[in-house]
């Protein structure tokens, strides 16, 4: 039995960039209050980012370690920070710059992949070893810890523990598939790590942090949704592209647990009741007020260099124009701005009239790898309009007045859904991942497909009310595994000097299928909102109560703490 529970977390909401920042938002709160025992964090100072350089510290019980990093002493302040929650994070700042050198966000460590990969390969298991020496600093030699890591970055702690003899209780969750490419004996040593003790498969010389990970953790491995374990041992991009290497060690051992939601409801618990009720009168009116403050909002944007404004803002105060809208920070390897994008050009040129908003945060490829929105933009004017900055409050106000949230990921281990429709805004998705958990798809749809219907009838029957729009490409594509390497390699210029991401993309078929299947979704949901509005309400109101009835952080802390303690 467990005395105190730590979750080690290479990203935080202190230095966020994808969902496990979010998870980390909540989690540990809910898993506290769930086991009544203690639960902290420790995770990197990342000392680039704001987030985490802005917070007051606690100096006077700040501790400290020595590690070696290539056969020099290195020293590392270990800080603590309480929230406003009373949760404890402790940070691990290493006297070295080199280490945890991030500035847009933790993985941020280098000018190209290669660069990146070869940086988080020495700050990940130098974490890893220091994460292992501060879990006995902190909690002292008889305290009996549960330690919860997240994704492979934060697995080292495993290795920096194997052959101590701890008697730590390890669990890893997997929010995506992602591991660290090769190490080696030598990467481990110059950390203080011995290979001996997490030597991975038999005969590997330069094992993945995972492989040298999954054999020191008993049980189960987690990750964030029932479905996206699924898919990890089954879906091909996954298991034949993302992690082939992984897939026999985890297939029989994954256990999705779903993350619950991500925001608060926003739609007025009156209004929502009326609408359950079959009148949406107000809710309707709530809509219209919520575009007339999104407008509001871009007008208020002045574009500059690193925050543009691509597209024409006057189009879009057409009365009775449906509104789509994508969020989220660029991930060219599963976000999919690139399907919508040429989703909405075969939309459009086959007649179609609606207007589609972007909020994307750049990634790793910057605003030039957005480069294709901004062409789209320029083609067609007034009906495209994309801010690519972190603009919260454009983003909340859009989805408010929109009609529909769109997820065209090309995988998707959880998923904002959930948030689409706490904000009052219906969810478009590809049936993938933890999507095809948060959407009842419209069976009478046009995008409803054979496809959508295999994955769509192990969640819900066909009965069940529907709350948005699911598609998903044809199954029998010969060249899938090909073009998804192809996808998968991102070969295209990121500048945009020769062809582009979209450009490149649109040789696949199966992107291509993608996209066709995405585009019919634009045209069903346009139909929707404009002839049957009773139902576009409908789906409304029935997703958010089925968002509210299917997750929730309260039990998957206690699905946690099942297997944590």
């Amino acid at each position: 039995m467990a005395d105190k529970i730590a979750f080690i977390s290479y990203e935080t909401p202190y230095a966020p960039c994808g969902g496990i920042a979010a998870v980390m938002r909540h989690l540990p709160r809910h898993v506290r209050a769930a086991s009544g025992l203690e639960t902290v964090v420790i995770t990197p100072y990342h000392y680039k980012i704001e987030r985490t350089t802005s917070l007051k510290m606690d100096e006077k019980n700040r501790e400290g370690i020595s590690l070696t990093f290539e056969g020099k002493r290195v020293r590392v302040s270990i800080h603590s920070y309480r929230d406003g929650d009373g949760i404890l994070w402790y940070f691990i700042q290493p006297e070295d710059k080199r280490f945890f050198a991030g500035e847009k966000h933790p993985y941020d460590v280098g000018k190209t992949q290669e660069e990146i990969g070869r940086n988080l390969k020495r700050d990940a298991p130098f974490f890893g070893a220091a994460a292992a020496r501060a879990v006995n600093k902190i909690g002292g030699a008889r305290t009996r810890w549960a330690l919860a890591m997240q994704d492979w970055e934060a697995a080292t702690l495993a290795l920096g523990l194997a052959g101590s003899g701890s008697k730590y209780k390890l669990s890893l969750t997997l929010h995506n598939s992602y591991d660290s490419g090769a190490i080696t004996a030598s990467d481990l040593l110059s950390v203080g790590i011995s290979p001996i003790g997490c030597p991975g498969p038999a005969g590997s010389e330069s094992a993945s942090v995972l492989e040298r990970a999954l054999p020191l953790i008993p049980g189960k491995i987690f990750t964030v949704s029932e479905q996206f374990a699924s898919d990890l041992s089954e879906d091909i991009f996954q298991a034949k592209v993302m992690a082939p290497h992984l897939t026999e060690a985890l297939s029989s051992r994954l256990y999705g647990i779903d993350n619950g939601p991500f925001a608060e409801l926003s739609v007025p618990e009156d209004i929502l009741t009326e609408g359950l009720q079959g009148d949406y009168q107000r809710l309707q009116a709530w809509k219209k007020e919520g575009k007339e403050k999104a407008l509001q909002a871009f007008a208020q944007v002045a574009p500059s260099a690193d925050a543009p404004v691509w597209g024409d803002s006057q189009a879009f105060k057409q009365e009775g124009a449906v509104w789509f809208v994508m969020a989220g920070r660029d991930d060219p390897r599963q976000k999919g701005y690139d399907v919508a994008a040429l989703a909405i050009r075969k939309f459009l040129e086959r007649g179609g009239d609606a207007r589609f908003i972007f909020f994307p945060i750049p990634g790793d490829e910057g605003l030039e790898g957005l480069g294709f929105l901004k062409k789209l933009a320029q083609e067609y004017p007034g009906h495209i309009f994309a801010f690519p900055f972190r603009f919260v409050e454009g983003l909340s106000a859009a989805l408010r007045g929109a009609e529909y949230g769109i997820m065209p990921s090309l995988y998707e281990p959880f998923g904002m859904a959930n948030e689409f429709y706490l904000k009052g805004t219906v969810g478009i998705g590809r049936a993938t991942g933890g999507i095809l958990q948060q959407i009842v798809p419209l069976r009478s749809a046009a995008s409803f497909s054979r496809a959508v219907e295999t994955r769509a009838l192990r969640w819900n029957t066909a009965s069940a009310l529907p709350t948005g729009l699911l598609y998903r490409e044809n199954d029998e594509i010969e060249s899938a595994i090909d073009d998804w390497q192809g996808i998968n390699h991102a070969s295209y210029s990121k500048a945009g000097s020769t062809l582009d991401r979209l450009e490149e993309r649109q040789r696949y078929a199966l992107f291509r299928e993608m996209a066709n299947e995405l585009s019919l979704c634009f045209e069903d949901g346009n139909r929707i909102s404009q002839k049957y509005p009773g139902l576009y309400f409908r789906m409304l109101t029935e997703g958010i109560t089925y968002i509210q009835h299917s997750f929730s952080w309260e039990r998957a802390a206690n699905e946690y703490l099942r297997n944590l303690i």
